[in-house]
């Protein structure tokens, strides 16, 4: 701050004092008034007149010092205006000048903007002039060479062939061209004619000869030479007649196995394969021949992509070519001759031959579309990235020479062939030197690609370079589309159009109808001879199928639940779900004995073999649908072979079979026959089998959110709700047929069986003849019972035959007079009812029985115990009528007034 002073020195202050942050005033006091403390503090007086003059002296100071700060900031005010004012008009000058300096920028750039177009409309006609002089020099050369030629003078041409591969390149431009010219001037003079006939010979002379180039050099396996052949011929025609050449003379379609008849190998091969016509037989392997073939085709492929990379400018299309010949040519032919074959001796001879051939197809397909997503298209994509880039002399990337793969360019559009006179083939346009300059290109980044770097693979490098990663290259490749063609060309006219459904439900139509033969062989037999003794023959041959001990293992645990597990609910009516359960002994027998000895001991009635044969077929059906059928339509294929499945076993065999049982029951004057029970636990088996198929081979291939899914569980569970209403039918009828029986065995109670002579021994030992007869009944039926259905039907069943027995005989006891000796017979009797019964271990049942046997007890004891007999025991808890029925058929009853006495 110039023109102020520090005031501090005036008062005797350290300079800056004044200027300190922190300014107290109490400690300036003390400093100004220093001096004349001490003056004090040594006179011991206090004089105030020093300290006052001290402060006025202080004060004018003061004041002084405030006249100047205010003067200097006056000063300083004025003077920051005077700057702040020269500061505007300067900023306001240099905007003008900015402003005029922008303007300025702004008119130049427009002059120069137009000197830009006009250099470059200057540039664009000087290209122009550039590119009519080279045309103009090439229209002079080739005019040159038409005029040679016109004279017969081919020499120019000769010496271009000497210059060497590029040379014959050029050549073969020129020519390229000057056919084009020939063709397209349909109004030529006759004299030129005979340039025509010149050009024309001397294109094919050099076709030929470079065509036997390229031949010779293949035959000797020498790369570079064919290499500058195909190139050439490339440029010649587009490379038609060298790749018709490559593929003719290929050893695949030259081989000796190719050239075999193939009706001759087909019937070789077809004839190795075992079971082929039989339903009882697994389809066999695919055709050995056939497997062969793709085996070779495998190898061909992956090793002729090394020689057509380096080879051909364009390499995927000549393995399509390859392909294609292979496909339609040599698979096709064999293939046509093989399910023809097939065709002749079955439908299912044809089908599984259908299916196997389109199962090892498929396989070829995928391995070719894997190489061609992991070696051929990455290839291929980066040598058309170096094209499009310009860097395809750069050398851009390296890769092992070990993998033998090299990549060229891919061009999806061709060449417009014109039509020529005189029959001649169709040539391709001309290319242009601009043409010459990319395939040049593409030639050196080629060159570079059989370049080596160990320790990187060929997808990866190529990956690294088109920036993919590596897990890409496994995608799809450019012949992926292709090679799906090929497949289904080969299986359209067998498979499309429904071909393939129609044929598939004939042969099912066909082994179902096989495979029931038997049944419906023996069941018509059966009706024919009448239904008196139809159960004898029914039930003999279900005792060796569903009785025996032994078994299938897959069946052992069949039906220990609920019988309606695989169903909506139950069926109406009946004794109960589970109707045909098996208990945890029982199991289903062999079921491979089922298949194979279906004819003879399983004829006419219901067994697990031949059910197991209709969903082996349809199994087999399925996959084979699976297999063929698009994706799209594999649901629907299944949901028909399904329902096909369902109404062959339900209203063919299932139903039949269980009509033939339920009539079997009608006639009661026969003992019912207990193998009943195995021919319900096979009938289970039968369902549980069915559920098991679905989950199994149906679901998986229709989902579980589709109207088809619920449309085939509807079907199926409306089959199972039928079977399982026949069955309780069945049990019902069966216990009836057995209530019935035991009614007849107790009829043939005589009425003197308990009033036994003295010396009839045998009574008091054995019992009565209706009692063993009876007993022996009901000890069978537990143990087929226990044997054949589960334990919550056993209950059910031996429930309702015991409740029956218990009821007739309550009444059957109130029907004979019993004497003295009578009593220990009928005691006896009821012994052996109530052992029986126990086995049944239902302790409900085994109370009445015990109820039963204090009843016997009336007829035994003396009289005049008969009173605590009926007051104290449990016979107190039955009403007296009853009672007095029994006592009233005691012998003694009337002579001892039993009646009045005790009721």
């Amino acid at each position: 701050m110039s023109g102020f002073s520090d005031p501090s020195r005036a008062f005797g202050l350290p300079e800056g004092y004044f200027a300190q942050p922190k300014f107290v005033s109490e400690e300036f006091v003390e400093e100004i008034s220093r001096v004349d403390l001490e003056f004090a503090k040594k006179n011991s007086t206090f004089e105030p007149k020093p300290f006052v003059r001290t402060f006025e002296r202080v004060l004018e100071k003061l004041l002084e010092a405030q006249d100047g700060l205010e003067s200097n900031i006056a000063q300083l005010e004025r003077s920051t205006k005077t700057y702040a004012e020269d500061h505007r008009k300067k900023m306001t000058r240099l905007k003008q000048t900015f402003a005029t300096v922008g303007s300025s920028f702004e008119k130049l750039e427009t002059q120069i903007s137009e000197v830009g177009s006009n250099t470059i409309r200057i540039g664009e006609q000087l290209d122009t002039v550039a590119k009519e002089k080279d045309r103009a020099e090439a229209i002079r050369e080739l005019v040159g060479f038409y005029a040679d030629l016109h004279e017969g003078n081919a020499s120019k041409l000769d010496e271009l062939l000497d210059g060497g591969s590029e040379g014959m390149i050029k050549v073969a431009h020129t020519l390229r061209r000057l056919n084009t010219i020939v063709a397209d001037n349909q109004y030529s003079a006759p004299t030129d004619a005979n340039t025509k006939r010149q050009i024309e010979k001397y294109s094919e002379n050099f076709e030929k000869v470079m065509l036997e180039s390229f031949e010779a050099a293949y035959r000797d396996s020498d790369v570079h030479n064919m290499s500058v052949a195909a190139r050439t011929l490339d440029a010649f025609n587009g490379g038609v007649s060298v790749a018709k050449a490559y593929i003719n003379q290929h050893p695949f379609f030259l081989s000796s196995m190719i050239s075999q008849s193939q009706d001759s190998i087909a019937e070789a091969s077809y004839q190795s394969m075992e079971g082929i016509s039989d339903i009882r037989h697994l389809p066999p392997a695919p055709d050995r021949w056939l497997a062969q073939l793709y085996s070779d085709t495998r190898a061909v492929m992956f090793k002729d992509w090394a020689v057509i990379s380096k080879v051909f400018l364009r390499p995927i299309d000549l393995m399509q070519q390859l392909l294609k010949r292979v496909f339609e040519q040599t698979i096709q032919s064999y293939l046509e001759t093989l399910l023809n074959r097939a065709e002749r001796q079955s439908k299912l001879a044809f089908l599984r031959v259908l299916s196997s051939s389109h199962m090892e197809t498929r396989k070829l397909i995928e391995d070719l579309q894997r190489f061609d997503a992991e070696t051929v298209t990455p290839a291929v994509m980066v040598l058309e990235s170096a094209r499009r880039s310009g860097n395809a002399r750069q050398g851009l990337l390296d890769i092992p020479g070990d993998t033998q793969t090299s990549s060229a360019q891919f061009s999806r559009s061709r060449s417009k062939q014109k039509p020529v006179k005189n029959g001649r083939q169709p040539e391709h346009g001309a290319i242009d030197d601009e043409d010459d300059e990319d395939i040049d290109d593409e030639v050196a980044a080629r060159d570079r690609l059989g370049e080596a770097r160990s320790g990187v693979s060929s997808a990866v490098a190529i990956a690294a370079l088109i920036g993919r990663s590596e897990g890409d290259n496994a995608g799809v490749g450019l012949l992926h589309g292709f090679l799906n063609r090929c497949c289904d060309d080969l299986f359209e006219s067998y498979i499309a159009g429904g071909n393939y459904m129609r044929t598939e439900q004939m042969h099912m139509k066909d082994a179902f109808r096989q495979t029931l033969v038997p049944f419906m062989r023996a069941r018509t037999e059966r009706q024919g001879s009448g239904r008196g003794n139809a159960l004898l023959g029914i039930l003999s041959s279900v005792t060796g199928s569903a009785g025996a001990g032994g078994g299938n293992s897959a069946g052992s645990n069949v039906g220990q639940g609920s019988f309606a597990g695989g169903n909506s609910g139950n069926g109406p009516g009946s004794v109960g779900k589970n109707v045909a359960g098996n208990g945890p002994g029982s199991s289903v027998s062999g079921g491979d004995q089922l298949v194979g000895r279906q004819g003879e001991e399983y004829e006419g009635t219901l067994t697990t073999g031949t059910s197991r044969m209709l969903l082996q077929v349809h199994a087999e059906a399925v996959a084979r649908a699976v297999e063929l059928e698009n994706e799209s339509q594999v649901a629907d294929s299944v949901s028909s072979l399904t329902n096909q499945l369902l109404t062959s076993l339900g209203d063919e065999y299932v139903f039949p079979a269980l009509e033939d049982m339920m009539e079997s029951l009608q006639d009661t004057r026969q003992e019912p026959d207990l193998r009943t029970f195995a021919a319900i636990r096979t009938a289970n088996i039968v369902v549980r089998l069915v559920q098991t198929h679905f989950q199994k081979a149906i679901v998986p291939f229709v989902g579980t959110g589709s109207y088809i899914y619920r449309d085939i569980v509807a079907e199926k569970n409306k089959l199972m709700s039928r079977i399982e209403i026949s069955l309780n039918l069945i049990s019902n009828k069966f216990i009836g047929a057995c209530t019935q029986w035991l009614t007849n065995l107790l009829s043939k109670q005589r009425k003197n069986d308990f009033r036994p002579a003295e010396d009839d021994f045998t009574a008091f030992e054995m019992g009565t003849q209706p009692c063993r007869q009876t007993t022996d009944f009901l000890h069978r039926i537990e143990q087929t019972c226990r044997q054949s259905i589960g334990p919550e039907n056993q209950s059910r069943i031996l429930n309702d035959v015991g409740d029956a027995l218990y009821r007739m005989l309550m009444e059957h006891l109130r029907k004979y007079v019993v004497s003295v000796a009578g009593g220990l017979v009928l005691v006896k009797d009821v012994s052996k009812y109530r052992e029986t019964i126990n086995t049944f271990g239902l302790p409900a049942l085994s109370e009445k029985f015990s109820l039963l046997q204090d009843i016997s007890n009336i007829f035994l004891v003396q009289p005049s115990a008969l009173k605590s007999l009926l007051d104290e025991g449990p016979l107190s808890r039955l009403d007296r009528a009853t009672l007095q029925g029994f006592i009233q058929m005691r012998e003694d009853c009337r002579s001892s007034n039993l009646v009045k006495q005790f009721l």
